[in-house]
């Protein structure tokens, strides 16, 4: 007969949380490294619910006289807090044996949250983890897409302008008025509580068993500067022109500027669209160099050529008012003059003013300090008798073994002119499950190109008069995100076999214009669903170009690779620049994801891939 019932021993715990500092500081910059030492003393915690909690404060580096002006700055949108770190290693406690390590944190994590956000879940991130959202007061009303990097109004890294119960959100902003150019006074540090994205932490629902590895070391390296910052997207020239401020008129309003010194100006005015109602909605602050670019209605811009002015700084704003009108009135007081040979007639074309605040910064030195550093562990503590019990186990010839969902990491480069690329696969995992490719671009911009998306990487452009949506799209998350590259198509090939039967084919999905292949979507989903990536998003997937192959299909299912060769073969057949041809050598980062145990026995720890 079965036996439907039976008893069992029923263990009792008890939650706490434990607050446990950095060993070897509290305060942190770039390239330095940060050590976290769990103490065996907490016996069991449960990693996904334990988070690290610090501060993050921006510092600007404004240089006037280096071309370097004021701007607001703010982390990545996307990933927020994770940026800030370039890798994690996390060690047993004696500091010798290696369980898990991420050299590639920031585009594996860039990866999941862009595949995996809800609008929900993108609004709590911009609460704990210093992420962007999309909000209506800074919403566009010209048709682009929607930005989570344009909520100025309530950004954690910097203050709001005309903020408080005194002060009118149309008050004028100028010295005048109490309020100076923009500086380092103006950012306030970020209350940042982040996840660890690693098998034993976010990523697994059991409770580790932390006192028989003696305790955990934990290491993450401070990124360097050059990708962390972003300008916010409505400043941008090649994020989302038509997002930013549109002219109005110079001098008076609804009136054209003139070319030549005689139509020399200090005023201009913006029209009332992109929620330009008041000063407080308005994405320039003061001590911003500005500049104008036209559209030209047909997926291209022109930007137009300003005079230097009366101090060599050209337009740079020094009063933001409403007039009695109610469009905003920006006062540039230094006698800009149009050196094109067209005026800027705003009956005749669409003029959107953009923020040059980087464009000709020739040293510019910001930084990101974090403070406080702590983690928040979440201790389970179990009876005695349970404890005792696992400890005579092991004390007498017994092996625990723990299994933990892991991420391998290597790295290819391949070339623009490599039109028949080949990329080794590392798939040496007794346990794998899924492959994920990102090639990401290899170029070294510097950190003002790369924070205001000055020639950096193209990802989408608008077809013509017919697809008007955001003019340009060029990526400020360069080394982070992955480029199509104008592939045209790739095949896995796994010793010696080449999965699916037939090439997939990506030629649409990565021509600049805009497009989708179904068969590649299929993919894509199949393999971030077997990497354990709930896929609740395709808005970033030509903005965040991932390849991937699923290895092994079901919650419990695994694909043996060692001893197996496999590699990854794209193919580039596009030849019209800026459209589909291979513009930028990538660095390819491959994410492996496997099942790897952890082996106790005797007090000692051994690793099993």
């Amino acid at each position: 007969m079965a036996e439907f019932f039976k008893t069992d021993n029923k263990v009792s715990i008890d939650q706490t949380d434990v607050r446990i500092s950095a060993e070897n500081g509290l305060d942190f910059s770039q390239d330095q490294t940060i050590g976290i030492y769990i103490p065996p003393s907490v016996k069991y915690f449960s990693g996904k619910d334990s988070y690290l909690q610090f501060n993050a404060q921006i510092k600007a580096g404004i240089d006037n006289a280096n071309g370097a002006f004021a701007t607001r700055l703010l982390l990545d949108p996307q990933i927020g807090g994770s940026s800030l770190f370039s890798s994690m290693r996390v060690y047993s406690g004696n500091r010798e044996i290696l369980l898990e390590e991420n050299t590639e944190y920031p585009s594996y994590v860039s990866v999941k949250y862009d595949y995996s956000k809800t609008d929900v879940e993108q609004k709590k991130r911009s609460i704990d983890e210093g992420c962007g959202t999309w909000t209506p007061a800074n919403r566009g009303t010209l048709g682009t897409t929607k930005s989570s990097g344009n909520n100025f109004l309530y950004s954690p890294y910097f203050k709001t302008v005309n903020a408080g119960g005194d002060t009118a959100r149309d008050a004028t902003i100028d010295s005048a008025n109490g309020t100076n150019d923009w500086s380092d006074d103006d950012f306030i540090p970020a209350k940042i509580t982040l996840p660890l994205h690693s098998g034993i932490f976010a990523e697994n629902s059991k409770a580790y068993p932390n006192g028989l590895t003696n305790g955990l070391y934990i290491e993450l390296v401070m990124a360097p500067i050059r990708n962390l910052l972003r300008q916010v997207d409505s400043v941008c020239l090649s994020r989302r022109l038509r997002l930013n401020p549109l002219f109005n008129g110079a001098g008076t309003a609804d009136t054209k500027w003139e070319i030549g010194d005689a139509g020399k100006q200090s005023v201009v005015f913006l029209e009332p669209v992109n929620n330009q109602y008041d000063t407080q909605t308005c994405p320039f602050v003061l001590g911003e160099k500005i500049g104008i670019a036209k559209d030209n209605n047909d997926g291209t811009f022109t930007e137009i050529v300003l005079s230097k002015g009366k101090d060599d700084y050209g337009a740079v704003v020094d009063k933001i008012e409403t007039d009695a009108s109610g469009k905003i009135k920006m006062t540039i007081g230094r006698g800009v003059a149009v050196e094109t040979a067209t005026e800027i007639d705003p009956a005749t074309a669409n003029y959107f003013l953009y923020s040059l605040s980087l464009s000709g910064a020739t040293s510019w030195a910001p930084s990101v300090s974090v403070s406080n550093v702590e983690m928040i562990v979440h201790q389970i503590s179990s009876d005695n008798d349970y404890e005792e019990g696992q400890m005579r186990k092991l004390s007498s010839g017994g092996v625990i073994r723990f299994d933990i969902p892991s991420v391998g990491v290597q790295t290819h480069s391949t070339i623009a002119s490599d039109v028949q690329s080949t990329i080794p696969l590392n798939i040496e995992y007794s346990k794998a499950k899924s492959i994920l490719c990102v090639g990401t671009d290899a170029t070294i911009y510097s950190c003002a190109e790369n924070t205001s998306a000055k020639g950096t990487y193209l990802q989408q452009r608008d077809s013509g008069a017919n697809s008007i949506i955001d003019i340009d799209m060029r990526s400020n998350r360069t080394g982070l995100e992955g480029c199509s590259n104008g592939l045209s198509n790739y095949s896995f090939f796994l010793d010696g076999k080449m999965y699916p039967s037939r090439p997939i084919t990506t030629k649409k999905t990565t021509d600049k214009r805009g497009g989708i292949d179904a068969n590649y979507m299929v993919e894509l989903e199949k393999s971030l669903l077997s990497f354990d990536i709930p896929v609740n998003s395709f808005e970033e997937y030509a903005r965040n170009f991932v390849v991937g192959r699923v290895l092994a299909i079901g919650q419990d299912a695994v694909f043996d690779g060692r001893g197996k060769t496999a590699r990854l073969n794209c193919q580039y057949l596009g030849s019209v620049t800026d459209q589909d041809k291979p513009s930028v050598n990538l660095l390819w980062k491959i994410f492996t994801r496997h099942v790897k145990t952890l082996v106790l026995k005797g007090g000692n720890v051994s690793v099993e891939v």
